[in-house]
């Protein structure tokens, strides 16, 4: 898949683009309906698939909005859209500017000067324009004049209930992570730099990773997980601990994970990380050897668990 920012859309000369549109901030089972209807039209017409997306989230720029907390960073996005096996991924950059492109400029401009779109799809909810003035309807009456199709996707369901970003947020920040990974359709995963921390877990015989995570994530509950780790393609089981490390009064929140059978230095290297089931809440011990015969039955459990 090739990634094409806004700068160089003029560029870009394929013919024959079946486009999916939207802010995609989940890439859940709904969104990927969209996008796997996109790729499929795209082949039957012999034509190449695109997404159209937008970076940073509109929310942040729009104001008095508030920004929700991510499901999947920048670099995820980018990954989950080339397992879909889509060909392009169209990034507009979000700004000011362009909240204010009126509805037919961003169709004359964006879609058909730009983009050469054929066909576009999208979710029966789509909005687009200067204040959202724009809707599926107008859609299909501008495709009409400017001659490409438009599709339009009734969002998946789930036990009578629509699919939605922030119905999947809600779920993680509760913990419920096998709901959200049913309706992920991939387990809950967050990614970031492993960086130097205090060094408290390989002083107590039980190394751990401290990840910088890249983007502000939607997080599950603070405690301890068995999660899979994946460094470089290759994948590990691990004991992580999110939150605050009551036993040494942090204030900040943080993620360590200890990498089963793994010794390797991978200091400012990227992880991501699954979640795979909660073990525990965060506790506060009396003593370190309180906190290291627990940390030594955590890893025990998801030895047992994952391996």
């Amino acid at each position: 898949m090739k990634v094409i920012t806004n700068h160089n859309f003029k560029d870009y000369n394929k013919k024959n683009t079946c486009l999916a549109i939207g802010a995609f901030d989940g890439l859940h089972k709904g969104h990927q309906l969209i996008i796997n209807k996109t790729v499929k039209n795209a082949k039957l017409n012999r034509g190449v698939s695109g997404v159209l997306s937008f970076h940073p989230h509109p929310l942040e720029i729009i104001s008095g909005q508030k920004t929700p907390p991510a499901i999947i960073s920048r670099k995820q996005k980018i990954s989950v859209l080339e397992n879909l096996d889509v060909d392009y991924y169209f990034e507009q950059k979000f700004t000011p500017e362009f909240a204010q492109l009126e509805v037919k400029d961003f169709i004359e401009k964006v879609l058909v000067k730009n983009l050469n779109v054929s066909c576009v799809v999208v979710g029966d909810d789509f909005r687009f324009g200067h204040q959202n003035r724009g809707n599926v309807e107008i859609l299909k009456k501008m495709g009409e004049i400017y001659n490409f199709d438009t599709k339009i996707i009734s969002q998946l369901n789930a036990n009578d209930d629509r699919i939605s970003s922030t119905r999947i947020r809600r779920l993680i920040q509760k913990g419920c992570l096998t709901k959200a990974e049913n309706l992920l359709g991939r387990p809950y995963q967050i990614c970031g730099k492993v960086k130097h921390g205090k060094k408290r877990g390989r002083k107590m015989g039980v190394p751990t990773a401290n990840v910088s995570l890249e983007t502000n994530y939607s997080l599950p509950p603070a405690g301890v997980y068995a999660v899979k780790v994946y460094i470089k393609n290759k994948s590990y089981t691990g004991a992580a601990n999110l939150g605050f490390n009551p036993t040494f009064e942090e204030k900040n929140i943080n993620f360590e994970i200890n990498i089963l059978n793994f010794n390797e230095k991978i200091y400012d290297k990227r992880i991501c990380t699954d979640f795979v089931e909660f073990i525990r809440p965060e506790i506060k011990f009396d003593s370190r050897k309180d906190l290291i015969k627990q940390m030594k039955q955590d890893i025990l459990y998801t030895r047992n668990l994952l391996c």
